[in-house]
């Protein structure tokens, strides 16, 4: 109940200065408080849930840039390793079969390690001289290229002409260079310009090629060699059943999806470089062989590969062949390989299964070649597929598979 005082003007006032007040009696009004605070309080809950959420997509984002500041200061030590997990992965269900014949673990550890090494010397030693003298010919099979540009007739040989006449009014003429009076009569020196040796630009530009290769084959060694023993070891971590089920369901999975996609990969890649090997050689390329290697090698590279054989294809053709129609062979080889390659044959030998997604790809190839370099660019695609494979096997992790899915 509550009080409502007026004042009483309706009534005459019977003695002078004396005001009479009316009282009413208002009914009361009740107010329904839990309104009020339910909105008070959603108002503070919906600022705490932003707040939470900016303050995750922060954390998220902060987590992300460790891990990739620590991969890339890291790189000495967890490129190698990475790399021996990816190879065990292709190597291990060959240990695992020679293991089914009855000789020891460490046995077909040994034949497998010894088998590996010998092919990857032999194709080095056999790839290592042609590369070194393609590489000795750059120079002049680039001076070949642009005077072949330049005869074609068409814009290339429009815009080099302009180049070169811009570079003759640039110029100043060697009369007005030099002073006889002032500079005297000095005999020629012979320059002799040496290229860099392949070794010394490798060892250069990796920094570390040698101890990454011991680091990568002593890792895959025990890697091979210890067999299951770390998925047990693992296994006995979890505390219940299921989770140790999950956990041995996910490692089986991306073993036998690892190795049976690098497997046929692999196949494909090989194959893919005999054919493109042999379609240089039938038209008349020097070192088919170094070409095929190098088509093989770079098909591990979505895109980006199939553009630097083609370019580079293009150029030693464009040097080595006298007309341009004849050069214009080896990049239709090339593409034409490819294309078949990549349209009809891969998909049908791996499917739709493990397919991802292009634009994805293409990120994970910058990303993975900014934190590791070369390395990193050929890991980048088996790397996005193991991150595919155990987002599939989470039901969590489920929107990220579908946003790395084809």
């Amino acid at each position: 109940m509550s009080l409502s005082a007026t004042p009483a003007n309706d009534e005459p006032s019977e003695e002078p200065g004396v005001h009479h007040v009316r009282i009413d009696v208002l009914p009361r009004q009740e107010v329904d408080s839990s309104e009020v605070v339910t909105v008070n309080s959603g108002d503070r809950d919906d600022t705490s849930h932003s707040w939470r959420r900016l303050e995750r997509t922060c954390l998220v984002i902060l987590t992300a840039l460790a891990i990739f500041y620590t991969m890339y200061f890291a790189r000495a030590i967890l490129l190698p390793t990475t790399m021996a997990i990816v190879l065990s992965l292709v190597l291990k269900p060959l240990t695992k079969r020679i293991t089914r014949l009855g000789i020891p673990p460490i046995a077909s550890t040994i034949v497998v390690m010894l088998a590996f090494s010998l092919v990857v010397a032999a194709g080095a030693r056999a790839l290592w001289q042609p590369a070194n003298d393609w590489i000795e010919q750059v120079p002049e099979s680039l001076q070949k290229v642009r005077q072949q540009v330049a005869s074609s007739g068409g814009p290339l040989s429009h815009l080099m002409k302009a180049k070169s006449e811009v570079e003759k009014l640039t110029s100043v003429p060697e009369s007005e260079e030099t002073d006889s009076d002032f500079l005297p009569d000095l005999p020629p020196v012979s320059v002799h310009v040496e290229q860099p040796q392949l070794t010394n630009q490798m060892l250069s530009t990796t920094g570390g090629f040698a101890t990454a290769c011991i680091i990568t084959l002593s890792l895959l060694f025990f890697l091979l060699a210890a067999g299951d023993r770390f998925m047990e070891k693992a296994v006995q971590l979890r505390r219940t059943w299921r989770e140790k089920r999950d956990l041995v369901m996910l490692i089986k999975e991306v073993e036998q999806k690892m190795s049976s996609y690098l497997g046929a990969i692999t196949i494909i890649n090989i194959g893919l470089g005999v054919v493109i090997g042999g379609g240089l050689w039938m038209i008349g390329l020097p070192n088919p062989l170094l070409w095929a290697v190098l088509a093989a090698l770079l098909n591990y590279i979505p895109f980006a590969g199939l553009v630097i054989g083609s370019l580079t294809v293009t150029i030693v053709a464009i040097g080595e062949f006298d007309s341009m129609s004849h050069a214009m062979l080896a990049p239709a080889i090339y593409l034409g390989a490819n294309g078949i390659e990549a349209n009809f044959i891969t998909p049908a030998v791996l499917g739709r299964s493990i397919s991802l997604n292009p634009v994805v790809i293409l990120m994970a190839v910058f990303l993975a070649g900014w934190v590791w370099g070369i390395g990193g660019i050929f890991l980048s695609v088996p790397l996005l597929l193991m991150a595919k494979i155990a987002c599939d096997t989470n039901e969590s992790l489920e929107p990220i598979s579908v946003f790395l899915a084809k």
